[in-house]
Order: C-alpha cells, then sequence, then structure tokens
C-alpha cells in the first residue's frame, strides 16, 4: 500500500488541534467579557440607550455564533487526512457561513426596522404633545360685511 503523498502526519493534526482548543478558551474569555460589557451597558432610561443595548447584544451574539462556527470548521481541519478532506470541510464551511450571514443580515434589518420606527413614533409623539402644550392663537372676530354699494 502506497502512503498519499499529500496526507498530514497525525503529529501536526494533533499540534494544530491544540492551538484550536487553545484559541477557542481565548475566544470565549474574550466573548465573556463582551457579554459583560454589552449587558452593563444596558442600563439607560432612554429607548435609544435601549435600542443600543439591544443591537450590541445582537453583534456579539453574532460574533459568537460565526466565531463558533470558524473554530468548528477548524477543529474538523485538522482531523482532515487529505487536502480533498480539507478541501470539502472548507468548502462547507463557506456555503454554511453565506447562509448564516444572509440570515444574520435579515435578522440586523428587521431589528434596524423596528427600532426606527419605535424612534420615529416618539418622534411624533413628542411633537404632538408639545404641538398640544402651545397655546393657541384667540380665534379672529368674523370680519364685518361691508354694506351694499347703491
Amino acid at each position: 500500500m502506497t502512503k498519499n503523498p499529500f496526507e498530514v502526519p497525525s503529529e501536526m493534526r494533533d499540534l494544530a488541534a491544540r492551538s484550536v482548543e487553545q484559541a477557542r478558551k481565548a475566544f470565549e474569555t474574550f466573548i465573556g467579557a463582551a457579554q459583560k460589557a454589552s449587558d452593563q451597558a444596558s442600563g439607560g432610561p432612554l429607548p435609544i440607550q435601549k435600542s443600543l443595548a439591544e443591537t450590541s447584544k445582537m453583534t456579539v451574539g453574532f460574533a459568537e455564533r460565526n466565531m463558533n462556527a470558524a473554530f468548528d470548521m477548524a477543529q474538523r481541519m485538522v482531523q482532515a487526512k487529505t487536502v480533498e478532506e480539507v478541501m470539502a470541510i472548507q468548502s462547507e464551511f463557506m456555503q454554511a457561513q453565506a447562509q448564516a450571514l444572509q440570515g444574520q443580515m435579515q435578522e440586523a434589518g428587521v431589528k434596524a426596522k423596528k427600532q426606527f420606527d419605535d424612534a420615529a413614533a416618539g418622534a411624533r409623539q413628542t411633537f404632538d404633545a408639545a404641538s398640544d402644550a402651545m397655546p393657541k392663537p384667540a380665534p379672529k372676530a368674523p370680519a364685518k360685511k361691508a354694506p351694499p354699494k347703491k
């Protein structure tokens, strides 16, 4: 049996697997800090502060899902024994990420539209309240009709 010249040695795969696991742990520490910061930013009384906090949480969630998918792909790649397996894993990952990103953009678009609509409604309510609070001008007396000319 001839050995495949493109086969990745098991020692190299083991080293790469340990490196991926270390990187994943470092990322988990980072994303934990980002989530904590995002949670602390949510304590504001104004609607815009709440919207920004929601957007921040959503963005951190996207980053976490995307990075976990990348780490999963890397973990699969380091277990691959041939270049063909690596290419197949990479292709699957790219297709899955394209779908995931499309979904994330749709989710972000829906969230942005809702936030815009809420802000517009709040601005309209404020405008209406200010308009109602303004003093109304006194009604004008009806103009007297001139007597008909003879």
